[in-house]
């Protein structure tokens, strides 16, 4: 977690909005999907959020849903993302963050799969379907603490004051803003109920606030930048690549995130 640490108070003294971005691994292939994730880093990600292929991936919508399940049916595991995740890691200094949803976490083995994590130099999980309602149970929560990984947490723009209280009191690293209800991939709309959604968060934070769902425009970088420090981007970058040859691909991307992060 030092990593991820140090790349968010470089970010915040930075005064300039960072950017996360989303990928899927093993899609379209182990191989190919290993070179996207170095052009990412390579064209400005501040860090690099990799989803682990889930066949039920609820909290995403048509584009990563999609990606997934090209992912799995080309035989990608979970033991091979790992595998892939960990080259990735060794070769760069930026901080990289697994997203996967619980299911595969507990049939791993929750404490094994934060142990393997931390020790391919995982620097913290997204499991936006955990119920930490049952920590007791299922201990995700603890072994993310005695490994030093940091469990990130996704609040939602229909959360209760309370509840979003209770969410924050279990993260750490940072929080992950949704800016709308809703799966992955529409275009959000930035209006004054989402800026709302945003003061009322930091009112009760301390932790830097990531926001995403729907992130695809520098203009929607710009009305948000104020309000959070960093910018989750996921379906949009993939649909620059989707049922591209590798080469095309790769420009694609460049030239995506050059006009999204700008000068």
């Amino acid at each position: 977690m030092k990593k991820l640490n140090s790349q968010l108070d470089k970010i915040q003294s930075s005064g300039k909005p960072g950017f996360m971005m989303h990928m899927v691994a093993g899609y379209p292939d182990l191989e190919q999907s290993e070179k996207i994730a170095t052009q990412i880093l390579d064209s400005g990600a501040d860090l690099l959020e990799v989803q682990i292929p889930f066949s039920d991936p609820v909290a995403d919508g048509p584009v990563i849903a999609r990606a997934n399940e090209v992912a799995l049916k080309n035989g990608v595991t979970v033991g091979t993302s790992l595998l892939m995740i960990q080259r990735i890691v060794a070769s760069t200094e930026k901080p990289i963050v697994i997203m996967t949803y619980f299911n595969i976490i507990q049939n791993y083995g929750v404490e094994k799969f934060c142990e393997r994590a931390v020790e391919i130099g995982v620097q913290g999980l997204i499991v936006p379907d955990y119920p930490f309602d049952e920590e007791k149970d299922n201990s995700l929560i603890k072994y993310a603490q005695a490994n030093k990984l940091a469990l990130i947490q996704v609040i939602a723009s229909t959360s209760r004051a309370d509840r979003i209280q209770e969410i924050i009191k279990h993260a750490s690293g940072f929080i992950y803003c949704m800016a709308r209800t809703g799966t992955t991939g529409r275009k959000t709309d930035i209006n004054i109920q989402t800026i709302n959604y945003l003061e009322s968060v930091r009112a009760g934070c301390d932790l830097p606030m990531a926001v995403g769902f729907g992130l695809s425009e520098r203009s929607q970088v710009q009305a948000l930048k104020k309000y959070a420090q960093i910018m989750v981007v996921g379906s949009a970058l993939i649909n620059e690549y989707a049922d591209k040859p590798l080469d095309e691909g790769l420009k694609r991307i460049k030239k995506f995130m050059e006009g999204l992060i700008g000068n």
